[in-house]
Parts: C-alpha cells; structure tokens; sequence
C-alpha cells in the first residue's frame, strides 16, 4: 500500500492517508513501520562503518610501537565525531551506534532480524546487550526439557513476542539469572561499585537535575513512599500533573523545608485528610466497580498519616545567624513494604516487587528489611518458563466454561471478588498486564475473569479460580470489555488475543 504514497509531495501524501480505509491505514502503517526500520538499521551500520574507516585512516602508517592507549582513544572520538558532523546526531549518539553494530558482528541471527525491520533499535539494543551477557551460558543448564536453542535463540524468541521493551529487559534478565544466578551477582557488584552514584546538577530556569543509579530496594522504597503520600494527600479532582505532586512529594519524604503537599482541588467536599477507611476486603478496584459499571472509576482511598516528630535541633543559632526551618523527614507507614517472591525449590528467580527479577544472593540479603513470600505451587510447578524447544506443542485452550480444572466450586469461586491469596496466585503466575504491548505491573492490575462472572447466578459462570483469572490494567480492562479484541486463555497461561475486525491474533505470554 505505500506504493501509493509519493514521498516527493507531502500534501498529496496526508491527502492519501486520511482517505484510506482502516484497513488500508492498518496494512501501510505496518509496512511504512517495517521498511523506516530497514532504513535505520543500515543508516546505524553504515555511521558506524564510517567510524571504522576514519579510524583506520587516522592510524595509517604509524608504526605498532606507536599505537597505543591514547592513540587509539582519540583516533575512535575522531570516528564519532565524523559520524555525528555527517549524519546530524550527537557524539553519544554516534558512539551508541558504534557500540551497536560492534556487538551485532557477534550476533548474526540478531543482526538479520534488525536488518529485515523486524525490531526497532532500541529493542535490538536491549536483545544484543543481553546476547552479549550470556555469551558464556550453555542453554543445556537450563532447568527443564533439553534445550535445542542457543542463547541468541532464546533471545530471538522473546524479542518476538507482545511486549513493551522494559519488560523485554526484565524477561532476559530472568532468563540470565536462571541460567547463571553467580554471575547476575558479579555483575550487580560491579554495577554497584563502578556506576553507582546520586548526582545534583543545575538545570535552566531554577531547577535542579537528579540522577542516580541506585540498589533495586531503595528505587522501589523511595518510589512506594511518594506514591502513598500523593494518594494520601490528592484526590482526583487535583489539577496537575502527576510529575510536580511527585516532586513536592520527594522534597516533603527527604524533610525539604517548606515542602508540604496539599491537594489542590479546591472542593469543600475533597475527602482527603479524613480518616483511613479500610474495608479488608481483597477486592481490587475495578473488582468491587465493574459489578456495577466497567467504565465507573472508584473512589479515591481516604487514608491519613500524622508526619513523624520533628527532630530536635542540637545547636542554637548565634544571635547574628538566622535559624533556618528544616523539614521533616516523612515516612509513610500505610506504603507498601517491601516485598519479594522467592521459590523454596531456587528454581524460580527471585522478584522483588515494584522492580522485577533479582538475583538468589540480593534475595538473601534483602531478607531482613523486606517480607519474603514463595511462589505459590502453579507457578512452582510450571518452572522458569524459558522457551528451549522451538517446535513445543501448544497447550490446550482452558476450559471454556471458566471453571478450570473443577467440576465443584471450590471456596471463594462463587465470589466476585478473589481473596488476598487467590490474588497473589495470580500475581506470582503473571507479572504484568496480559494486553498485547502493555508493560503495567501486575500488582497496579485488576483482576479480570476470562469468561464473565455470572451475578445472577454465579455457578453458570466464570469462577474465580486461578484458570479464569488474568491480570488487566485499568485501561485494558475496560478496552477487553469493549469486545474488539477477544481473549482465549491457554492452560499454560498463554492468552491469544483475537480481533473480531479481521482475525488477526497477537499472544501474550505469563510471567
């Protein structure tokens, strides 16, 4: 279909577009998408093969004695340079480049696969780091059937699939901590001792840039804490952004003075600031709401924290100083703690809840400071999930009638919503949303039956029970109920999606 397009006349080429057809836009966006990723994967080959010349070119003719660290230092930065003054990108740009079409020489089903516009470059950058990290891995120590495919196969495999490029990253660094659990270690201590760092740079217009590489469990701490406070001190009807309340939330959490966070609303009626209501129920918010209407949003949580005691101050001001007023170093107790699914059997890779896979060794020291749970017995059961066998059988579709393997309701399926251990079951099994290219944790998910839950009579309907159960962000959850795109869960837990437009099936995969 893009052969309709000029590119040589823009206004003829909008023209075109906006008179296609959904399925026309359907069929050339795709083949536009493709073919623009065929041109950047040989536009990267190519600025990096200039690079490489320019380096040659500069170390011509100069004895062996004479090539050396610096030498060799300045003749690449000259190869970047080029690169970024011919092809009008940055010199950071210009070194990823290089970096990229280095460690594909290594990995030519990856390279192939880039080239053929299957994968953008930054999804192909994560799959040829992560090739490069499990170079040393032999595929036959992985727990389970014999392995047939190698590293750079398995990675293949997973680049392939329905999913955001986070949870790709995730989902290879299972898949490297299961096959090499010590070397995840090493590697975490070299991260830690060679990049870790917090730094405060001056930004334009009186602001300040903050960057930091830090351990997993602070990231997830310090994220938990600012969320708990916005919740607790903003309603929806709170007219900024998210990212300034976050900002407030941080200055106010580290005790900035005179940083407080207030919803501003400016309703009468906001509720926030009142007593915490708590309910005890498991019920997850669309759970309670969808019983009535899919596409009502609940009611904001209307907990309420009293701020930690303010520190005494040691040393009084002289009489010539003026006494600044410090902040109060908050912490929210009603936040999540900090959480980590581990397998007692140490098959399972280890997660740490609001991050993702951590090594065994990291799981262990962490066993102090945060709540430890295990992986429930289906999850156990159906082991790391690393794909080794091309051409596996595919499970069977789950049973249709949403009632699992049951043939008696077991307790809590004729109930709506599922109960707290129900919900981590499902949690363990699948760690994000199951749309197609959503990357939303599955703990920030609602709960969806598979096949509908019946109110009027809840035995002829899906039960809520593990095998009718599938994670859904908030937004999903409503699109699923639209009924454009129709979900079969597989007794693997694969979900097939399929559009009823024109039959066309995207797969996504658990954990």
């Amino acid at each position: 279909m893009s052969s309709v397009l000029t590119f040589t006349d823009p206004d003829a080429d909008v023209a075109t577009i906006r008179s296609m057809s959904r399925e026309e836009l359907t069929e050339t966006g795709r083949e536009l998408l493709r073919e623009s990723r065929k041109h950047e994967a040989r536009t990267v080959l190519a600025g990096a093969a200039l690079a490489e010349r320019v380096y040659r070119e500069h170390l011509a003719g100069r004895s062996e004695t004479s090539v050396w660290g610096s030498v060799i230092e300045h003749a690449e930065k000259l190869g970047r340079a080029e690169v970024s003054l011919q092809f009008g990108v940055s010199r950071s740009k210009a070194g990823s480049w290089v970096a990229l079409a280095d460690l594909l020489e290594k990995f030519p089903l990856i390279r192939a696969a880039y080239l053929n516009g299957d994968y953008s470059t930054n999804r192909i950058s994560i799959m040829a780091r992560a090739a490069q990290r499990g170079g040393d891995i032999d595929p036959d120590s992985i727990e389970g059937d014999d392995s047939e495919m190698s590293f750079e196969e398995i990675v293949l495999d997973y680049g392939s699939r329905a999913t955001t490029d986070p949870v790709l990253s995730q989902q290879l660094d299972a898949a490297l901590i299961s096959m090499s659990p010590d070397s995840a270690t090493e590697e975490r201590d070299t991260i830690s001792e060679l990049v870790g760092d917090v730094t405060i740079t001056a930004e334009v217009a009186g602001h300040s840039n903050l960057d930091a590489v830090i351990p997993a469990h602070y990231g997830v701490f310090l994220k938990s804490q600012i969320d708990a406070l916005i919740d607790e001190r903003t309603c929806r009807k709170d007219p900024r952004r998210l990212g300034p309340l976050r900002v407030i939330a941080l200055g106010e959490i580290t005790g900035v003075p005179g940083a407080h966070l207030t919803c501003n609303c400016g309703l009468d009626t906001c509720s926030k600031g009142s007593e915490a209501i708590n309910s005890g129920s498991a019920e997850t918010l669309a759970d309670a709401e969808d019983a009535q209407a899919q596409d009502a949003l609940p009611p904001e949580p209307t907990d309420a924290v009293k701020p930690v005691a303010e520190p005494e101050v040691a040393d009084a001001p002289t009489p010539t100083e003026v006494p600044v007023p410090f902040g109060r170093a908050l912490v929210m107790p009603d936040a999540p703690v900090l959480t980590v699914l581990i397998d007692p059997d140490g098959v399972l890779v280890p997660r740490l809840q609001g991050y993702g896979p951590i090594d065994p060794t990291y799981a262990t020291t962490l066993a102090d400071v945060a709540k430890t749970i295990h992986y429930p017995e289906s999850a156990r059961a159906a082991g790391p999930l690393i794909p080794q066998i091309s051409d596996r059988p595919q499970a069977p579709p789950a049973d249709p009638t949403g009632h699992g393997s049951h043939t008696v309701p077991p307790p809590g399926a004729l109930t709506y919503a599922p109960s707290a251990t129900l919900r981590a079951e499902v949690l363990a099994n699948d760690a994000w949303c199951r749309y197609p290219f959503c990357g939303m944790p599955s703990y920030l998910c609602d709960l969806d039956h598979w096949r509908p839950f019946n109110h009027t009579d809840p035995e002829a309907g899906g039960w809520t029970v593990l095998d009718d159960l599938i994670p859904l962000c908030r937004v999903d959850h409503q699109r699923k109920h639209l009924g454009e795109w129709v979900p079969t869960l597989h007794t693997d837990r694969r979900v097939e999606w399929r559009s009823r437009r024109n039959g066309q099936v995207i797969v996504t995969y658990p954990r």
